[in-house]
This record gives C-alpha cells, sequence and structure tokens, in this order.
C-alpha cells in the first residue's frame, strides 16, 4: 500500500520555485487588465433611467385601484407616472413607458370614480324626489 507522504507545518512557508505564496495584508496585487483607470465605465454603474423606480410605483400605485385603493391609489399613479416622465425626458431617455401607462391608467380609473360618484348621486336624487313625490 503507498502511502502519501504527510505535510511538515513548515513545508508550506516558503514558496519553492514555481509555486505561489499565500499573500499577506498590502503584498497581492490585481492583474493590470482590472486597473485600466482610463475605461469608460471604472467606477461608475451602467447608466438607469432615473424615473424607472417613479414608473413601477405609478403602475403599481394605479393597479392598486383594483384591490380597494379606489381614490388614493389612481392619484398617487398620475402623480407618480408625470414625475417619472418628466425625469425620463430630462435625462434623455424618451419616454417612460411604465409611467406613462401609470398616469393614463390613472386618469380612466380617476374619470371612472367620478362618473360613478356623478351617477351615484343623481340617482340618488332621482330616487329620492320620486318617494316624496309617490308618498
Amino acid at each position: 500500500m503507498n502511502a502519501a507522504p504527510t505535510p511538515t507545518p513548515d513545508q508550506f512557508d516558503h514558496p519553492s520555485a514555481g509555486q505561489y505564496s499565500h499573500p499577506t495584508a498590502g503584498q497581492y496585487e490585481a492583474p493590470q487588465s482590472y486597473l485600466n483607470q482610463n475605461h469608460p465605465s471604472y467606477g461608475r454603474r451602467t447608466e438607469e433611467d432615473p424615473g424607472k423606480v417613479l414608473g413601477i410605483v405609478s403602475l403599481v400605485a394605479t393597479l392598486s385601484t383594483f384591490v380597494g385603493f379606489n381614490f388614493i391609489g389612481p392619484v398617487v399613479g398620475i402623480i407618480t407616472g408625470h414625475m417619472a416622465r418628466k425625469r425620463s425626458q430630462e435625462s434623455g431617455f424618451g419616454d417612460n413607458e411604465m409611467g406613462r401607462w401609470g398616469f393614463i391608467l390613472g386618469l380612466v380609473f380617476l374619470g371612472f370614480l367620478v362618473l360613478g360618484w356623478v351617477l351615484g348621486i343623481s340617482f340618488g336624487i332621482v330616487g329620492g324626489l320620486a318617494g316624496l313625490m309617490a308618498g
């Protein structure tokens, strides 16, 4: 049976020819390809649309109409949608799609809400007057 030789503790203290030593603090240097500071993207994140998050907030707030936020959701959606579109256009990213849809759907849902209120109030008035006339 061939047993592998057992390493001794001092065997790893000094590197032999062709072996790398374990770096200690300050001894390791990154390869030059990672240190190219003249590259345009060094140290910066990829440019992101500044209105992106507001566009998402706008669309989610507007669609919250379906879970019971009948007045607050569309109003928040309209405001944040307008802000998202404005920030995106000022930064040169064009129109913010989610902000636009949040804005448009907010206006539509708010219009339906106002129409419902008007119809409800008018039917209430007509029903009340009919009750007074009959009785």
